[in-house]
This record gives C-alpha cells, sequence and structure tokens, in this order.
C-alpha cells in the first residue's frame, strides 16, 4: 500500500449571499483573518449558473467510478450498500441511476467550492499570498487557527426552520495554506504546497445530540504541485485525503492519488457493521467483525477490490540489534494487504474523466 506525504496540520455562488466580517488577526507572513458567511442553503447541486458544482465535490469520482461492469447481484448489493455507508457522511441525495447523486451537504465540500469561486476576499488573499511566495521561491503559510481567526457559515433557510444547531452554522477551527519549496523535513519533495481543512461540530447539550447531524468531524489534507497553482478556482492536487467521523457510524477515511490514478476509501471502527460480507470466506458478521475494511477504486486497470481484516493492528513489532523498539507494517492488516488478498474485485464502468 503507497504512502505519500501530505503534511497534514463551479464554485458556491449558487448559495453564497455574501461576506461578512474580515477583520483582526492578520499579519504580513499570514493574511488569515476572520470570514463568516451568510448561505440561503449549504446543500450542493448542479445549476443552471453553476453546472459543474457535484464534479468537485471530494467523493464524486469514486461514488460513480464503483459501479461494476458485469451484472452481478451480489456486487450490486455491495455497491449499494458502501454508498449507502457514505450518504451518512456526505448527506448525498441520489440521482434516478442509484449511481451518482445530485445533492451533497457537509462542510468539506461546501468550503472547497466557496475556495474556488473566488468571492471571500480573505480567502483570495491567502491564496495570492502564496502564489507570491511561489513566485519568490521563499516558504509561506496562511493558517487561520495560529491567527485565531474564526471561519463560520450560517445556513439561513435552517435557522428559519429551526433546524438543529449544526444544520444551522458550520465552524472551521483550522484553514491552512503552506508552501514548502523544499518540503517537509525528511522528505525529498520539493515545490509543493499543501492545504489543511479542519470541521468540528458545535457541543450541544446531551438532550439535543439526537438530533445533529451525524458528522461530528472532518480533517481534510491535500497537496498541490506549487508550479501549477492557480489564485482562482480549483486547484487540482497530486494527493488529498479526508477523515470523517460520526457520531453512530465510526469513521471514514478517504485517500486519492491523482498520479497513480487510485482512490481507496477505508470503513473504520463502525458501530454498525454496513457491508454484508458473509458471502467472503472468513468474515463472520455475528461479532461484528472486520473492524477494518478497503475499497480500491484504480481508474486506469477500472477495477475495484475490497480488503478486510479483524483485528489486526497497523504494525507489528520487529525488533533489531540496533532498534528493539523497531516496528514494521502488518501484512495482514486491511490497509497493506496487497492485490492477491483482495476478498473479492469487480470490473469497474468507466466514468467520464478523472476530476
Amino acid at each position: 500500500m503507497r504512502h505519500y506525504c501530505i503534511a497534514l496540520v463551479s464554485c458556491a455562488a449558487t448559495s453564497l449571499a455574501g461576506c461578512g466580517m474580515e477583520s483582526s488577526g492578520s499579519s504580513a507572513f499570514n493574511p488569515a483573518t476572520n470570514v463568516a458567511l451568510p448561505f440561503s442553503t449549504f446543500d450542493l447541486e448542479n445549476t443552471q449558473r453553476a453546472p459543474d458544482n457535484l464534479e468537485h465535490t471530494r467523493f464524486w469520482d469514486f461514488y460513480r467510478g464503483i459501479e461494476p461492469v458485469d451484472e452481478d447481484p451480489e456486487d450490486a448489493t455491495t455497491v449499494e450498500e458502501i454508498r449507502a455507508h457514505i450518504d451518512v457522511f456526505i448527506r448525498a441525495t441520489r440521482d434516478a441511476s442509484g449511481s451518482a447523486y445530485e445533492r451533497v451537504r457537509n462542510p468539506l465540500d461546501l468550503i472547497n467550492q466557496v475556495i474556488a469561486s473566488g468571492e471571500v476576499t480573505n480567502f483570495q488573499e491567502g491564496k495570492r499570498y502564496i502564489a507570491q511566495r511561489i513566485a519568490a521561491g521563499v516558504a509561506g503559510n496562511y493558517n487561520s487557527r495560529a491567527n485565531g481567526a474564526q471561519i463560520q457559515f450560517t445556513d439561513h433557510s435552517a435557522v428559519h426552520a429551526a433546524a438543529p444547531v449544526n444544520d444551522q452554522l458550520w465552524v472551521y477551527p483550522t484553514l491552512d495554506w503552506r508552501y514548502l519549496p523544499d518540503g517537509p523535513d525528511g522528505s525529498n519533495l520539493e515545490d509543493k504546497v499543501y492545504r489543511t481543512i479542519q470541521y468540528v461540530a458545535r457541543s450541544v447539550p446531551e438532550a439535543d445530540q439526537d438530533a445533529q447531524p451525524e458528522l461530528v468531524s472532518l480533517l481534510a489534507g491535500s497537496r498541490f504541485n506549487a508550479n501549477a497553482f492557480v489564485e482562482l478556482g480549483y486547484n487540482t492536487p497530486e494527493y488529498a485525503t479526508v477523515d470523517y467521523l460520526s457520531r453512530n457510524h465510526g469513521s471514514i477515511e478517504l485517500r486519492q492519488d491523482f498520479v497513480d490514478n487510485v482512490d481507496t476509501l477505508f470503513i473504520k471502527s463502525s458501530e454498525q457493521v454496513v457491508l454484508t460480507l458473509n458471502r467472503y470466506d472468513g468474515v463472520n458478521l455475528d461479532d461484528q467483525s472486520p473492524d477494518c475494511l478497503r475499497v480500491d477504486m484504480d481508474y486506469w486497470a477500472l477495477r475495484v477490490r475490497i480488503f478486510a481484516s479483524n483485528g489486526e493492528p497497523s504494525t507489528i513489532d520487529a525488533p533489531t540489534d540496533d532498534d528493539p523498539d523497531n516496528t514494521e507494517p502488518n501484512p495482514a492488516y486491511c490497509g497493506n494487504q496487497e492485490a492477491g488478498d483482495a476478498l473479492v474485485s469487480w470490473n469497474a464502468d468507466d466514468i467520464e474523466r478523472r476530476q
């Protein structure tokens, strides 16, 4: 399994009503300031004004790409269950085909499209600052947390409907752009831009918790080629990751490799076993296993593979004379298994284009 360095630390104009306070906390070396945005709705969908909104959402390729070519009912059932689990985290509404979505409502997709829209002054200042540092060949950083800057979005429709607080207000503790001409310490990377986005749901009284949306938090990281970095619009990453944590359905992590054209979805720590994997030998759903599921989507080979493990740590002890505390990847852990270890695989449909 490939590992890569992310360095974690159409546009939203369809619903963007304007920009609020963008005042305190900036410095010459970190231009992050407060951003408060009102929206008519947090829902994202394609519109006449922004016909490509959904193409830039995080799961757009994976969600469609895992569709089997062959009409195997067991594969179709498994794909349906994978999509249903993803829906919990990104709040997707399927289209008529059931193999794609026509609407999503989640903090990552929304802020990605707001940033790309170019309509928020401070976000544009941040991207411009990074572009200037790239041109000068000098490291630079935009970091909202370091400046004590607040980023918050408000859904007016949800407010008027007296929806749960985490449907009304989304707060992002961290938005970070970082240009490292020499790469992170210990790496051989050069001329990369790293972006980190963090969302955390608001705390509510225990009596109100069950009414809140499932998503508790997310942490997303992306790595970009600095030489291709643009100030306006979307920057296509080389690699991207996002980890979503829910209240009742564990967590999922999507890793995207745009160099080798592979997406990997991890389904982790779920209190509710999602996939009906008793079709596969060695998987016992009675004790809520496996505890680690991995779904690979290879866009060049058009192949989907599913891996599973239960009770296996990601690393195992491998002491040496020089390092008695040495560890190495555990080949039995689902994230480390090779293609031949897949429980099942199928040929996937060819989607229009990889974003």
